[in-house]
């Protein structure tokens, strides 16, 4: 079945991909903040949007879609619609989306993202397990 991309579904099943996952478990299980992942308002999303997930030791604690100005957590990732598509379509690594500028981190600090490359990678592949339709 299809989810709207960054919709309140969308949020519950990347949550539950989340914590059914043993290879985000293990890769995540030092990071503990909460993680918000933007699409900046563009033509196909006027207003943008914005899933926020509380991630506390290898686990999804909640998962939110909201409006990308009432996001609140410590680390912010922001990207146009088209990048998220590529990324989360397996045609870009996160990773790199980052070290290249099209995803900007633009609340939280680049080192502590980069010593969990490998836990953003890991949950950046429990996100691809979505069966998303996009706008």
């Amino acid at each position: 079945m299809l989810i709207s991309a960054f919709s309140a579904d969308w949020a519950s099943a990347f949550m539950t991909a989340v914590n059914s996952d043993d290879t985000y478990r293990d890769a995540a299980k030092g990071w503990t903040n909460p993680v918000a992942l933007v699409v900046e308002p563009g033509v196909d999303i006027d207003a943008g949007a914005a899933v926020q997930v509380d991630l506390q030791a290898g686990t999804c604690l909640s998962a939110s879609s909201l409006a990308p100005a009432d996001v609140s957590a410590p680390f912010v990732l922001s990207a146009d619609l088209d990048t998220w598509k590529e990324i989360l379509g397996g045609a870009t690594d996160p990773i790199m989306a980052v070290a290249r500028g099209k995803v900007r981190l633009t609340r939280g600090s680049l080192g502590t993202l980069m010593l969990h490359a490998k836990g953003a990678k890991a949950l950046v592949a429990c996100a691809q397990k979505i069966d998303t339709l996009w706008p």
